[in-house]
């Protein structure tokens, strides 16, 4: 392989990022995949499931659903459109159960990353705006400060957080599910200690209220992983893997011209799973690959994040939705729990 078609150069307003690319096909894939959900408990039970989004990647190409309801629907909320499928369950029915069949067409994707100048529309602000896991003030905004000092477009601010984040946190295994993401708190952890552990929500979080404070706009995106990894095996399902009802992801975009992603917790991944210090040539060449590319092992649900589902829940905002939702007489079970609240993800075909 040649130098030119292993590295793709973009030259921006004072910036050059060497992008490495990797040899995959660019055709898309076909992946289908089912929620089983059983509800042992007595009361009036809801259910939410997220479904995946249909973006520019990517669409739902099928859903098929039955069980034991009283009522069920896909539903979509207006602020960030994230879709749910619905169910409720009355306390009558013994039985609470139900099955979705999923059929998703990807992908892989890829940015230009030329930089331009940019006017933020107007449905695009609603990501420059703090919520309560994703605060632009106090900490947040002195440290978005310090880390853009001297930059001056979207993608040289954005490159700068990305780095920042990856050499300041590190994937810890013993955090449960995706991590909740709480900016503040992370902030106070790093400040402390010099270093925080989290997951991909953590990672991601970090970056967005980074990229909000610093005035650009940026969002996580949560979704699944149903495909082996192009960049690690260590990153995602083994091959011929079936069950993923724990291979939840959250990724980053932040928005300089179009949504350009990014994946800092996969590649503070890489380097626990391959046992490879932050200054290693493939730490390296994963960073630069997973800015501003994606790697095509993995399905995106929604943008939602501090928010309220449609229908709405009754604890909210809901702090996000990448695992299955219910409630029990309106108290939320833990999704992080699938044992208990007994739900599996399978897959199908891919």
């Amino acid at each position: 392989m040649d130098r030119r078609e292993f590295i793709r150069n973009a030259s921006l307003a004072g910036f050059s990022l060497l992008l490495p690319s990797l040899s995959f096909s660019w055709a898309s894939r076909q992946v289908s995949f089912t929620y089983e959900v059983k509800l042992p408990y007595r009361g009036d039970v809801r259910l939410w499931l997220p479904i995946p989004a249909d973006t520019e990647y990517q669409r739902l190409t099928g859903l098929r659903f039955d069980g034991i309801y009283r009522k069920s629907g896909l539903f979509t909320e207006t602020k960030f459109g994230t879709r749910a499928l619905y169910a409720e369950f009355p306390s009558s029915v013994e039985r609470k159960n139900i099955k979705v069949s999923l059929a998703v067409e990807f992908s892989p994707r890829k940015v230009s990353l030329v930089e331009g100048v940019y006017r933020v529309p107007k449905e695009v602000r609603k990501y420059l705006e703090p919520s309560e896991h994703i605060p632009t003030d106090g900490k947040v905004r002195e440290v978005a400060k310090e880390v853009t000092a001297g930059k001056r477009s979207f993608l040289e601010k954005a490159w700068s957080i990305y780095e920042w984040v990856v050499e300041h946190t590190y994937r810890d295994p013993e955090v449960k599910g995706c991590g909740p993401g709480n900016v503040n708190l992370l902030l106070e952890i790093l400040e402390k200690e010099g270093k925080v552990g989290g997951k991909c929500a953590d990672q991601s979080s970090i970056f967005v209220a980074l990229c909000r404070a610093a005035g650009i706009p940026a969002r996580e995106v949560f979704g699944i992983r149903v495909l082996p990894a192009v960049v690690s095996e260590g990153l995602s399902i083994k091959k011929g893997a079936k069950d993923i009802t724990k291979a939840q992801h959250c990724r980053a975009e932040f928005w300089a011209g179009e949504w350009i992603p990014v994946d800092p917790a996969d590649v503070t991944k890489l380097a626990l799973k391959e046992k490879l210090p932050k200054n290693h040539p493939r730490i390296d060449f994963a960073k630069r690959y997973l800015f501003g590319n994606w790697d095509p092992h993995w399905i995106a649900y929604n943008w939602g994040r501090d928010f309220v589902l449609n229908p709405p829940q009754s604890t909210k905002p809901l702090n996000f939705f990448g695992y299955p939702y219910a409630e029990v007489d309106g108290e939320p079970l833990n999704w992080l729990e699938p044992d208990s609240f007994v739900y599996r993800i399978r897959k199908l075909t891919a």
